[in-house]
């Protein structure tokens, strides 16, 4: 019988949109912003039930080798596996594609505990870095962005500009930041047009 297994290849939703090089004014041959789109992540969503957060945290431990932070506002990292922190009871666990990490988290986070949601297609991250980082994210949000207030290891959901996003600081000039997939190529632009004025260097995607 023939094969009949639909096979999907993965696309980014900036395939055709992507412009990599160097823009604006680069002075001394350092780029103000560095940006990045990281690729071939999978990203699970998991909504626990109000009664069973503590146990939920446990089951993710189990699955994934890390359990979500204690406090809000957190991500936690561990090997390659990132536990982020969005919402009350919410959290998005991130990887690098390697496995089915759905399949893995569901044979330990049962329904009783959680609902979970696979949502590796449906998000852009971009990954961005610099000494202007924490300039950019302030043209576009009402959060306070000083290397005081936002920190390594935390993990906000904004607004930035018009776009509904997850920020995930990652040191003192990186961050990563996750949009919908839907609004990637707005969301692009506007990063593209708001990093000119710190010199802008685009590079390959990973």
């Amino acid at each position: 019988m023939p094969d009949t297994t639909l096979k999907v290849t993965r696309r980014s939703a900036l395939d055709g949109h992507r412009h990599v090089g160097d823009f604006g004014t680069i002075k001394d041959g350092v780029p103000g912003i560095v940006i990045q789109e990281r690729r071939a992540l999978s990203i699970v969503h998991v909504d626990a039930w109000t009664d069973q957060v503590k146990a939920c945290g446990k089951a993710i431990e189990k699955a994934c080798g890390t359990a979500p932070a204690a406090e809000p506002v957190k991500a936690v990292e561990k090997n390659d596996t990132t536990v982020l922190w969005v919402g009350a009871n919410r959290w998005l666990i991130v990887e690098p594609e390697s496995r089915d990490l759905f399949a893995t988290v569901s044979a330990d986070v049962s329904v009783d505990l959680a609902t979970l949601t696979d949502q590796s297609h449906s998000r852009v991250c971009w990954r961005i870095t610099g000494p202007n980082m924490r300039d950019l994210l302030a043209k576009g949000s009402t959060i306070d962005f000083d290397r005081s207030q936002f920190v390594p290891g935390d993990c906000v959901g904004t607004l930035l500009s018009h776009f509904t996003t997850v920020l995930h600081c990652r040191g003192e000039d990186t961050v990563d930041v996750y949009a919908a997939r839907s609004f990637a190529v707005d969301m692009d632009h506007w990063l593209h047009a708001s990093s000119l004025e710190y010199g802008l260097r685009v590079l390959e995607p990973v």
